[in-house]
């Protein structure tokens, strides 16, 4: 449901903390149609909006919903990331980062734009929503905004080489499985060239789909 007048935020000079009281929210939930009907019919007359149906895009995630489940993906803002990097004709690799690479702010390799690599460190960050697989090469690539370089340049550039070959992946969100989340964690040991600290990560899935 789109309302055409909504009031979102109200500007305070303070910061406060509040609870919602009870009943605030409000989930309509449930496969009678007849019982949603009604409600969209009682909020027509409350408020001026429009039903658009079942969504198929949102902030740029496209959203396919089918009878075996929900599917998103990010193949319409991938392609203009690629084409604003140069890279919509580029080489596609198999993996988004070479196995064993180590980047480091300590080696001398010569210095790129911080603003060119922040946007392109930015754009992919986005797409992790929909792309856990390379949350990993992304989430190394963001250590270096503030010493940025021509081998981080390279790296962020093979992640697109990847996305370019992958452009159809996304989450699946199957309706057969039950819905459990599951995490794992593992951590390097010294695993940073500069400073010798060790890095943990973490990954979880909901269902079959991997989400973070």
């Amino acid at each position: 449901m789109d309302v055409k007048s909504a009031f979102l935020n109200g500007f305070l000079e303070e910061e406060i903390y509040i609870e919602q009281p009870l009943g605030f929210i409000m989930s309509v939930t449930g496969g009678d149609k007849f019982m949603l009907a009604g409600f969209k019919t009682k909020m027509k007359e409350m408020f001026e909006m429009s039903d658009l149906g079942l969504m198929t895009y949102f902030l740029g995630m496209e959203v396919n919903q089918a009878e075996g489940g929900i599917f998103l993906r990010q193949k319409s803002f991938a392609l203009k990331v690629l084409t604003k990097f140069s890279m919509e004709n580029c080489k596609p690799t198999s993996t988004p980062m070479a196995v064993g690479m180590k980047l480091s702010s300590q080696e001398d390799h010569e210095s790129v734009c911080e603003t060119d690599y922040r946007s392109l460190v930015g754009c992919l960050l986005y797409l992790t929503a929909t792309r856990p697989d390379i949350l990993f090469a992304v989430s190394m690539l963001s250590r270096f905004m503030h010493c940025c370089n021509q081998q981080h340049y390279k790296v962020g550039k093979r992640v697109l080489r990847y996305i370019k070959g992958t452009l159809s992946h996304g989450i699946h969100f199957s309706r057969a499985d039950e819905l459990k989340l599951i995490g794992y964690t593992d951590s390097d040991w010294a695993g940073s060239k500069d400073d010798m600290k060790s890095t943990s990560g973490y990954a979880f899935t909901l269902g079959s789909a991997m989400i973070c």
